[in-house]
């Protein structure tokens, strides 16, 4: 697994490290402000999913009329799209029966990416194993902490949205031992 700031295959890319410090720390200032605000984070993040979904199931309807597949393919594409639309209209319409059904998705996906990354981390495939097994261990703890107090756990979400952009930006950071560090200054070369 690389870190963001190792050298990236598009050597294009660089020298825009900027973006990526940039983008690092806009995350991090959001990750402090949703944990600073969990209710107000859990509501934008369900909308955000409720618009996510209907602007989905808007492309996925319009993809059913374009695309060449056979009937059938159409017709399933065209009712699932219906389907993420009505499901996004309705969390958009009341934020709070949504932060439910998020909450039960959320909890299930958490206790499956925990055990996939304490899986990661013992089994040596990252170069942060004991952050990435850390934080594996908190997902899934959370999740089986959201399972076990719907609806109440709900503002959870917030929490969540909060703690992985911080634990993102940090599990991002290169090692001193790595040795793809894009390193530049802004002397010219000789």
């Amino acid at each position: 697994m690389q870190s963001m700031m190792e050298m990236p295959g598009d050597p294009a890319l660089a020298g825009r490290w900027k973006w990526f410090v940039g983008l690092g720390i806009a995350m991090l200032i959001l990750g402090i402000i949703a944990l600073m605000n969990v209710v107000d984070a859990t509501l934008v993040t369900t909308i955000f999913v409720g618009w996510l979904l209907l602007l989905g199931g808007i492309a996925q309807i319009v993809a059913a009329f374009a695309t060449n597949g056979t009937t059938g393919s159409r017709v399933l594409m065209g009712v699932l799209g219906v389907l993420y639309a009505i499901v996004g209209w309705d969390i958009i319409g009341n934020p709070l029966q949504g932060v439910v059904t998020l909450t039960v998705v959320i909890s299930i996906v958490l206790i499956v990416e925990g055990i996939i990354r304490i899986f990661t981390a013992i089994s040596g495939g990252t170069t942060h194993r004991g952050l990435v097994g850390f934080v594996g261990v908190v997902n899934l703890l959370l999740g089986l902490w959201l399972w076990s107090g719907i609806p109440v756990s709900g503002v959870a979400i917030g929490f969540f949205v909060g703690f992985e952009l911080v634990l993102r930006v940090l599990s991002s950071a290169p090692d001193e031992d790595d040795e793809d560090v894009v390193e530049t200054t802004d002397a010219p070369m000789s």
